[in-house]
């Protein structure tokens, strides 16, 4: 703040040498420049250097401190202290307006701050359910990728099971197939060209082996017929013979042994099994397999029976 004061008295004006009423800096009214005299914003008079006036901190024009209504001894003490701020009417109602802005831009800068904690919160809220929700769908992938595990795994058994029961509908099938039928080893080839006519040469022969070797008349033979295609060096094939019922195989089953007493040495060598599945065949071979170990390790009385292994010192133990 700055303030020019009147001087009283005259003394000699260190510019024109005059005794005039001077001011601050001892000059007479005469000699102030125009550069040094400034404007009343309220009355829009000149200020000089020998006017009672004050500048304002906040526009930084002067004011006749009449035109303002400051009091002699308020001026006075704000020319006494050192670093006194002073402002004008104007600039006094524009730094009101000033705090009543910063006022409400204080309260829109809370109420902004609010809607900013406002949105964190509900960002944080939300990233929390986010995280839940990523709890709750691991827990729900965990569970659903167990419940297919375990239906996979039950489908997996029921598949195998299906599997296992229709392997033995099949088998079971095929056995019923051949329950009449019984394979005949050793039995010469046909020597005609013709189908028929070798169909006709094989169930002579067969009928023949049953009358006449086997001693089995009342066996009836459906039907015969090669195993195999023919063989470069006409090495007799097995022949597949069907006979009227299960008990006329099991006839001649156990009439087999019969065969022994063949003087015919082309008869001699010709031997009868049962009509067994391939399922049949390899179990059989494991037994006969199991009963070769057994000999080989030293152990006597095995033999094979019904596709099975037994002992003869057991059979004879339990009676």
């Amino acid at each position: 703040m700055e303030a020019r004061t009147r001087q009283g008295g005259k003394k000699k004006c260190r510019e024109c040498n005059q005794f005039k009423e001077l001011d601050e800096d001892m000059r007479c009214t005469t000699c102030v420049t125009p550069e040094d005299k400034d404007e009343c914003r309220t009355c829009k008079r000149k200020v000089t250097e020998i006017d009672n006036a004050i500048k304002c901190d906040g526009c930084k024009t002067w004011n006749h401190i009449g035109c303002e209504k400051v009091g002699k001894n308020y001026y006075k003490a704000l020319k006494e202290e050192d670093g006194a701020t002073w402002f004008c009417k104007i600039c006094k109602q524009t730094i009101l307006s000033s705090f009543g802005q910063l006022a409400k831009l204080k309260e829109d800068y809370k109420q902004v701050m609010k809607k900013i904690q406002g949105i964190t919160d509900k960002n944080e809220r939300v990233k929390i359910i986010e995280e839940k929700m990523e709890e709750k769908d691991d827990d729900i992938v965990d569970k659903v990728t167990n419940t297919i595990v375990e239906k996979t795994e039950a489908v997996d058994i029921v598949q195998k099971t299906a599997e296992v029961v229709i392997r033995h509908i099949e088998e079971k099938e095929k056995r019923e197939k051949r329950k009449k039928n019984v394979v005949v080893y050793n039995v010469p080839e046909s020597s005609h060209n013709e189908v028929q006519s070798r169909i006709d040469e094989d169930l002579s022969r067969c009928n023949d082996l049953f009358e006449n070797s086997l001693k089995v008349r009342e066996c009836k033979i459906e039907r015969v017929s090669k195993l195999g295609r023919p063989r470069e060096d006409n090495r007799s094939r097995p022949m597949l013979v069907q006979l009227r019922s299960e008990d006329d195989k099991w006839s001649s089953l156990t009439s087999a042994k019969n065969i022994k007493h063949e003087t015919n040495p082309e008869k001699k060598k010709i031997g009868i099994s049962k009509d067994l599945t391939k399922e049949e065949r390899d179990a059989e071979k494991r037994v006969r397999q199991e009963l070769y170990e057994k000999r080989s390790n030293g152990e006597q009385g095995w033999y094979v029976k019904n596709g099975k292994l037994y002992r003869e010192q057991a059979i004879r133990n339990r009676f």
